[in-house]
């Protein structure tokens, strides 16, 4: 009888040390995402805001970013900005200090976008802004008016 029970102590000993096992192995936090979607967002939300527009509608831009633009419905929203044109700028987004949104169409509000804090997407976004801005030509119209 001794022996019975020693076996069965034995199996029982394996089965709770490789359930043990596998539930320690299992990951119990779960990390934020490193982007995630928006429907609706705000420029105010980003601080020192770096924008490119490829198509800019009809966004109120904080007089204190600087702005790539390809093609603006109205001019009049470049008036007083720190504003650059490039006929080259492919895409629309607006870069933070931490974050960077990437829109999915034309810069216009409520336009769905991707909001991301990825370190290797942010660096890309910054060295195209960097290299487009210094390409880019400054808008004499929107310098005229400051």
């Amino acid at each position: 009888m001794d022996i019975v029970t020693f076996i069965i102590g034995v199996i029982v000993g394996v089965v709770v040390v490789a359930l043990a096992f596998e539930l320690g192995m299992r990951k119990t936090s779960k990390s934020e995402p490193s982007s995630r979607s928006t429907l609706s967002w705000s420029l105010s939300e980003i601080v020192n805001p770096r924008i490119v527009a490829e198509f800019l509608v009809d966004v109120d831009i904080p007089k204190n970013s600087k702005l790539i633009v390809n093609q603006c419905r109205d001019d009049s929203l470049l008036l007083g900005l720190n504003v650059r044109k490039s006929s080259d700028v492919k895409g629309n987004f607006i870069l933070g200090d931490d974050r960077a949104l990437i829109l999915a169409g034309p810069m216009k509000k409520d336009e769905i976008g991707v909001w991301t804090v990825e370190k290797d997407i942010l660096e890309k976004l910054n060295a195209y802004f960097d290299e487009s801005w210094e390409n880019a030509l400054e808008n004499q119209d929107a310098k005229e008016e400051k």
